[in-house]
């Protein structure tokens, strides 16, 4: 009797730990894409400690809390719907599955509650979320409400919001698809391990049994990255990617995990990035072996310019190439933007600049660039050539600020990242400042680096 109950207990923990890594069962094997967002009642207070979500959510900042109780508060008087069921499922598991579509991260930000309800209201047809709640049949009058749809019980706890939602409970799951067809596979899939995703990779393993604030995966040429510089995923020899994160000590962490088919380790990097200026809010280091990633950067901050595109390309490159560092750094705001080469060594400076149609100011000792609607400046300055919106003159008076980008106290954890592909530090309180005048002292640091089959995206929100 003693070892019977002894086995209970263990399978009743068990079944506690692992009580919702079953959400990840409703996705069928032909999907690209899953995100899940774990237990965010739980997590909350933690998210609150990180200095960019405190401003985002409480009424000294952007006040996204209280819009939404207020929000929950009028869909009560509406309709009767208790503002808990709308807490409770949002506190609990959630589950968006895609599958056909490319998914790009950075668009899924922002700070207007109503984008999310936009983004709900129009998943595609083979798109599907799942929300873990006590209460599914309210959550579907409350979506409603919040959707600013109609809802009609179709048949069997069916139901149809709209012209093209439908979604059902099965246990304590509420599946919300783009189609009839989608939800109906959800279900099925659910019931039948074999159609299952997460049976078809052992890392769905890990994912279960982690303790992760946000977590997912997704096939190669679906996750996308449209980051300040021109960063992004490069996933062509890729197998499949994971997604992880978690809160700690106000700091929340995010990280990719490509899986790639072949071998590649970063190499050890050592730059002087800490004696730049603290005068911009946007720093970010490549290795100069790493053209493809410099010439992203410049395709997308030079993105207007058409005709000159690729001579000025030409340009970084070969000065990348000819030289031990390339930084960029920038007031994101206001678009100023340079390029820093560090130790140049090359000698056919002046014979790229003229292709490029640049005139030398010889008084000014610099060379001018006019590309359509925008003037660049290239010069040289002790041992670095710069190439950027801002002359000789702005950046040697910026070079003798006192505070450099050392003197921040986050840069003691940015200086020991030595092996990467690049790594960037973004000051987001000062871009918040200068946009609408709050003062937060968040910053974001992202960086790429490879360890054998894997490559590593991170992010670090303080």
């Amino acid at each position: 009797m003693k070892k019977l109950l002894t086995l209970l207990f263990i399978i009743i923990i068990i079944c506690y730990t692992f009580a919702d890594s079953d959400i990840f069962n409703f996705v069928h094997k032909d999907y690209d894409f899953i995100i899940r967002l774990s237990k965010g009642g739980a997590w909350y207070k933690e998210l609150k400690k990180v200095s960019f979500f405190s401003f985002v959510f409480d009424r000294k900042g952007l006040g996204f809390e209280d819009s939404f109780l207020r929000i929950l508060e009028d869909m009560k008087y509406k309709t009767g719907v208790q503002p808990t069921v709308v807490q409770d499922a949002l506190s609990n598991d959630i589950l968006f599955a895609s599958k056909g579509a490319e998914v790009d991260f950075t668009t899924l930000i922002s700070f207007d509650i109503n984008y999310y309800l936009e983004f709900i209201k129009t998943i595609t047809g083979s798109s599907f979320i799942v929300f873990e709640s006590k209460y599914p049949v309210q959550l579907v009058k409350a979506l409603s409400y919040l959707l600013s749809v109609n809802f009609k019980n179709l048949q069997n706890n069916i139901f149809q919001l709209g012209e093209s939602l439908f979604c059902t409970s099965t246990g304590k799951y509420l599946i919300l698809a783009g189609s009839k067809q989608t939800l109906d596979m959800a279900i099925k899939t659910y019931t039948t391990p074999e159609m299952q995703l997460s049976r078809t990779n052992k890392d769905f393993d890990r994912l279960k049994a982690g303790v992760f604030f946000i977590s997912g995966f997704a096939k190669p040429n679906t996750l996308k990255l449209n980051l300040p510089g021109g960063i992004g995923i490069e996933d062509s020899t890729a197998s499949h990617l994971l997604i992880t994160s978690s809160i700690s000590a106000g700091s929340f962490t995010f990280t990719i995990e490509q899986k790639n088919t072949k071998q590649y380790t970063s190499s050890k990097n050592i730059d002087t990035m800490g004696q730049l200026p603290k005068v911009w809010n946007y720093y970010l280091s490549i290795p100069s072996s790493k053209s493809s990633i410099i010439i992203g950067s410049i395709e997308q901050w030079f993105s207007g310019v058409t005709s000159e595109l690729q001579q000025l390309t030409n340009l970084v490159k070969n000065l990348s190439n000819s030289s031990t560092n390339t930084y960029v750094a920038g007031k994101l705001e206001v678009g100023e933007i340079v390029f820093i080469f560090e130790n140049y060594s090359g000698k056919d400076f002046e014979t790229n600049l003229s292709k490029l149609g640049a005139k030398y100011d010889s008084q000014k000792q610099e060379w001018v660039i006019n590309l359509q609607n925008s003037k660049l400046y290239a010069f040289k300055s002790s041992n670095k050539v710069i190439v950027g919106t801002v002359d000789k003159n702005s950046f040697e008076k910026y070079e003798k600020t006192s505070k450099k980008l050392k003197d921040l106290p986050i840069y003691y954890d940015f200086s020991k990242i030595e092996a990467y592909d690049f790594k960037a530090l973004m000051d987001l309180g000062d871009i918040i400042k200068s946009i609408i005048g709050f003062n937060i002292t968040s910053k974001l640091l992202f960086w790429q680096y490879s360890i054998g089959y894997i490559t590593y995206y991170k992010f670090v929100v303080s």
